[in-house]
């Protein structure tokens, strides 16, 4: 068999003949002769130059494929020929040129044998899904054209910049594993992109220059030639022989570069397939490995796919693919409300709903928190459905109702205990009222009264606490008016023609908070009723818990006879000071001018209670 070849520049004005087709041309020059295209197509027969020519005009599928002509080659002698084209990339100039070889129809079998082998791997595209077996079908189809006993292929991954070698039959090395490219005969192909015939004169060039190294058995000869798809070359076909005997040539360079063009399409498809099929394993497995269900709805609610967990906790309502979801899951002939996946469909948000877990006849086994997620085509940008991921926590909610109960029996304890503590409180202040009932000293049965006033403040605290849903804070300012209604019953008659305000702007105050202001508050309101107005004599009393900067400021002002110091008062406002103190703050008493008394207590605000 006897094959030429030739290469037509990008710009089609001149063309590259390899010596043995510049011979058969009888055209003088060694090595690759080049001449002007135009004397090339003088020397096609006229009848068939028109369809063998190749010309920027034309399509660039026009410039592939075969063409069967008539070239001279003596005097008045024309060869018949197929002439098979193909397009390789130029490196680095972005620019194509044409390749072509030459078959002479003449030499019958041997011809057939190349094209068979191309349709062969063709055929092999189609009917091989496995890469080996179509790396070996492949190996067959070479060993047809030519000495191919030690063949490989090696594969170049950008990502991992491994080399790796799926097909590997060598008389002498067994398969290498993958290894990151190094300085072989092999990443030199790589490298340059450029087929390669390594005689042994060639290597020992090539490694004097530093461009390769000795990898494996030393061959005799060695043929490795690119796997290009487009611009990219993903992988090196190479042959090589140990015998003295067996040499390759410029012709099997030509044959295995051509025929590798058509395989590197071939093997890059079945790569691209492999890949796919792999990804879709891949996902496949991760979709039935998640221990949570998985439902995947279309736009009318119909369930397109299910994970095995799904189907375990509906195995009663099998098949569920391709039935209404609320159907399936809940034995329902509507839509249930709410829907998370009808509100995901609506807004295209993700939603979130607790939902009970159905078993035969509709009855509930469990609870589920159903989250839905919008199913978007990120190609086409449009929702295609919805995710359901689906977490069982039954064993959750039963804790949770647990310790809710739990919790609502300790807020009734706790209510019932603070419900107690104000009947023991009352108890003492009837206890105490009986008591004054004996006293003939006025002054022991006031302290006993101002005993019971602070004992109420406190009850009162108690009480609000029984009546609240909140048992960890009070509103001071409903607080405030029932402690000053009571205080002006108790001070009867001189609260008589006295007004009184309230103004509070904090927020609910702490239990541990709120009893010592209730005291404090007592005894300052008690201070002005009892020493700043006289029966009858009528007046203001205003009250306020304000913030100011960092710090609460509880004041109470009256316009009163003035500040005085009441022997009886020396103990009540004491007692202010010692709670004062308590709470990290300040007390201060004084008088106004032009009549009244001011008293202020400032402390540090409350700092939030950490989540």
């Amino acid at each position: 068999m006897k094959i030429y070849s030739y290469f037509l520049s990008p710009s089609f004005k001149k063309i590259w003949l390899s010596a043995d087709l510049a011979e058969l041309l009888r055209l003088p020059g060694p090595g690759y002769t080049w001449l002007e295209y135009r004397k090339w197509l003088e020397l096609i027969h006229p009848d068939d130059r028109e369809n063998a020519e190749i010309s920027a005009r034309k399509k660039s599928r026009e410039q592939t494929g075969r063409v069967t002509y008539r070239i001279k080659i003596a005097d008045s002698e024309y060869l018949k020929v197929e002439d098979i084209r193909q397009e390789i990339p130029v490196e680095g100039t972005g620019k194509r040129l044409i390749q072509g070889m030459l078959l002479p129809l003449e030499t019958g079998r041997d011809t057939i044998t190349v094209q068979e082998a191309l349709y062969e791997i063709a055929r092999l595209s189609v009917e091989k899904d496995n890469l080996v077996e179509l790396l070996r079908a492949i190996h067959l189809t070479i060993r047809n054209l030519m000495p191919a006993e030690n063949f490989y292929i090696a594969l170049y991954d950008k990502e991992s910049g491994l080399v790796s070698f799926p097909y590997f039959v060598d008389e002498y090395d067994p398969p290498p594993p993958p290894k990151p490219a190094g300085r072989g005969l092999t990443e030199y192909v790589l490298r340059t992109g450029q087929p390669l015939l390594a005689s042994p004169e060639v290597f020992a060039r090539l490694e004097n220059e530093g461009q390769v190294e000795s990898i494996g058995a030393p061959s005799v000869d060695w043929l490795g030639v690119p796997l290009r798809v487009q611009d990219e070359v993903f992988g090196v076909m190479v042959v090589q022989s140990y015998t003295e005997g067996l040499r390759y040539s410029e012709e099997h360079l030509q044959v295995l570069s051509f025929v590798a063009n058509q395989a590197a399409l071939v093997i890059k498809k079945n790569l691209a397939e492999e890949l796919r099929k792999e990804t879709e394993r891949l996902l496949t497995d991760s979709f039935a490995s998640i221990q949570d269900g998985i439902s995947i709805l279309d736009l009318q609610m119909n369930i397109v796919r299910v994970n095995p967990v799904m189907e375990k906790w509906y195995a009663h309502a099998l098949p569920l693919v391709g039935k209404k979801c609320h159907l399936a899951y809940h034995g329902k002939n509507n839509f249930c409300d709410p829907c998370p996946s009808l509100e995901t469909l609506r807004t295209l948000q993700p939603a979130c709903e607790i939902v009970p877990r159905t078993g035969p006849g509709g009855k509930i086994t469990g609870w589920l928190e159903l989250f839905s997620f919008p199913l978007i085509d990120h190609r086409t940008k449009r929702l295609k459905g919805v995710i359901e991921y689906v977490r069982d926590i039954t064993e959750r909610k039963k804790a949770e109702d647990a310790m809710l109960a739990s919790l609502k029996e300790k807020e009734i304890l706790l209510k019932e205990v603070h419900h107690r503590v104000k009947n023991n409180m009352q108890i003492i202040s009837s206890l105490l009222n009986l008591q004054s009932g004996y006293l003939k000293d006025p002054e022991a049965r006031s302290a006993l009264k101002e005993c019971q006033n602070r004992i109420y403040s406190m009850a009162l605290v108690h009480d609000k606490l029984y009546r609240e849903k909140d048992l960890a804070s009070i509103d001071f300012s409903d607080y405030a008016e029932k402690l000053l209604v009571h205080l002006f019953q108790v001070h009867i008659p001189n609260s008589e023609g006295v007004t009184y305000s309230v103004r509070v702007d904090v927020p609910a105050l702490t239990v541990d908070m709120a009893i010592p202001l209730g005291l404090i508050l007592t005894e300052l309101v008690s201070n002005s009723l009892q020493h700043a107005f006289n029966p009858g004599q009528g007046g203001s009393l205003e009250v306020s818990l304000l913030p100011e900067g960092e710090k609460l400021v509880l004041e109470v002002r009256d316009d009163g006879r003035g500040y005085q110091l009441e022997s009886g008062s020396r103990f009540g406002l004491e007692i202010v000071r010692l709670l004062s103190a308590q709470l990290g703050g300040e007390f201060n008493i004084t008088g106004l001018h032009g009549g009244g008394t001011l008293a202020r207590v400032s402390f540090p605000r409350p700092r939030p209670a950490q989540g």
